[in-house]
């Protein structure tokens, strides 16, 4: 019986997936004008996507964003989500979950399988959502999964996301924009992890950072 139900969910979870992003891509339409810059950076392999935060339509924005690639995103999300009215749409993605506050050596092997499988991780390196708008203090975790199994990291910016259908927001249409930077390989060193971690998360901070300003040209 567990080996039919290991089969059941992993037929479940990818139809599931498709089915709630492409119905989202449908409902985003008629909320929002939206955008995808940089989306043929999004390569095939083993990669961790390292995004920014704003709001809580994030990981549906990135998933629409990278559907047209063909990669399934598995997110990793913060345990206080399996707890709310929407747990059954959350558990249908197959999240890895987070006990944040601790190290949570379960979700870290987890996470470090799921790149060495080849697949897409998703992570929000700020640990949660900006307030205001700006980048926020990077937690380490992104790049000590990125260095404990050499995975390359693509930096991504999501862009007025925390507008989306608050009143005053639906008409007109907010702009929404998702930017991709280009993945930079990740190999670790010999010596100390720990300093290896601050180094690249400063990196990520400053791709992230970069984003910004590329956003900010295009639009003067």
């Amino acid at each position: 019986m567990k080996a039919l139900g290991r089969f059941v969910w992993k037929l479940y979870v990818p139809c599931f997936y498709w089915w709630s992003v492409w119905t989202s891509y449908g409902i985003l339409l008629l909320m929002a004008r939206w955008r995808v810059v940089g989306r043929e950076h999004v390569a095939g392999g083993p990669l961790i996507l390292a995004s920014s935060h704003l709001g809580n339509v994030d990981p549906m924005m990135l998933a629409i964003a990278i559907a047209p690639r063909r990669r399934y995103i598995r997110f990793m999300a913060k345990e206080q989500l399996f707890r709310y009215v929407l747990t059954p749409f959350v558990i249908g993605w197959n999240p890895i979950r987070l006990y944040r506050g601790a190290s949570d050596r379960g979700a870290l092997r987890k996470a470090e399988a799921e790149v060495r499988e080849g697949g897409l991780l998703g992570m929000f390196p700020e640990g949660t959502r900006s307030k205001t708008g700006s980048l926020g203090r990077l937690q380490g975790g992104t790049a000590l999964i990125a260095l404990r199994t050499n995975t390359s990291i693509l930096p991504c910016r999501v862009f007025n996301t925390n507008v989306l259908g608050k009143k005053g927001h639906l008409f007109p249409r907010p702009q929404l924009t998702v930017r991709f930077g280009k993945p930079f390989p990740v190999e670790r060193r010999t010596g100390p992890l720990a300093e290896q971690v601050e180094e690249l998360t400063e990196r990520i901070r400053e791709e992230l950072e970069a984003l910004l300003l590329e956003h900010e040209a295009e639009a003067a």
